[in-house]
């Protein structure tokens, strides 16, 4: 009978487990991978909070709203933009 045995020296980003399968942690666990989604972190003026804000279907902006008052944040994809992912919005 084959016992496992807990290694402490593993690697917990490794997709892979001693026995071959190519589980990630999340699925090893029993739920769902999850999705990466692009967003923005915008710190509103308007309600001094800071929130996320989240790449559109349309791939072509940023869209969301403040959690407090729901202003709308809307932030285009285009050229020249900035590497920056934390903003201010008024």
């Amino acid at each position: 009978m084959s016992q496992s045995q807990f290694d402490s020296s593993s690697d917990p980003d490794q997709k892979s487990t001693k026995s071959g399968s190519s589980q990630s942690d999340s699925q090893a666990f029993g739920s769902l991978p999850r999705e990466v989604r692009p967003f923005l972190g915008i710190q509103f003026k308007c309600c001094r909070t800071y929130g996320r804000i989240y790449r559109n279907n349309s791939r072509n902006a940023y869209v969301g709203n403040c959690p407090m008052c729901a202003a709308r944040v809307n932030v285009p994809i285009g050229g020249g933009g900035s590497s920056s992912r934390f903003f201010s919005a008024s």
